[in-house]
């Protein structure tokens, strides 16, 4: 339950930041992110060969699931923090790299920052023409 209380305290001091400086995108922060965690694995999983392997292989899909969830789709990365939950609470079963209780404490904060994400980014305004002009994606 420690790691749960953990998860949840590191996870409001994160809101607490990225509310504080708003001046960042909030879009960019969540992209940042989903491609940060899956690299702490790849440092648990180094000393192991098959561990590293299949790091390797969740930080591909988790770093896909950033750069298209910025690029054209938001709920990407929404997905793709769900996603690592479940990664965090599998992980243990195909290896033991990682620190006992980590799932427990990484699975709070994926799964509350996919709802904060969730609740606070506005999604990307359409393509729109706006005198004759075809003008990019901006957020709202």
């Amino acid at each position: 339950m420690t790691d749960f209380y953990i998860g949840l305290i590191t996870t409001l001091v994160i809101i607490i930041l990225v509310e504080a400086l708003r001046f960042l995108e909030k879009r960019l922060i969540g992209a940042f992110t989903l491609v940060g965690i899956p690299f702490i694995y790849i440092g648990f999983a180094w000393p192991d060969v098959r561990s590293l392997i299949y790091a390797i292989v969740g930080t591909v899909l988790f770093v896909a699931l950033s750069y298209f969830g910025y690029k054209w789709n938001f709920m990407l990365i929404v997905l793709g923090l769900l996603l690592h939950g479940v990664w965090d609470l599998l992980f243990p079963y195909i290896s033991s790299a990682a620190p006992e209780g980590y799932d427990i404490f990484c699975l709070t904060i994926d799964v509350l920052l996919a709802a904060y994400f969730v609740l606070r980014v506005k999604p990307l305004k359409p393509f729109s023409t706006s005198m004759g002009k075809a003008t990019v994606n901006t957020p709202l």
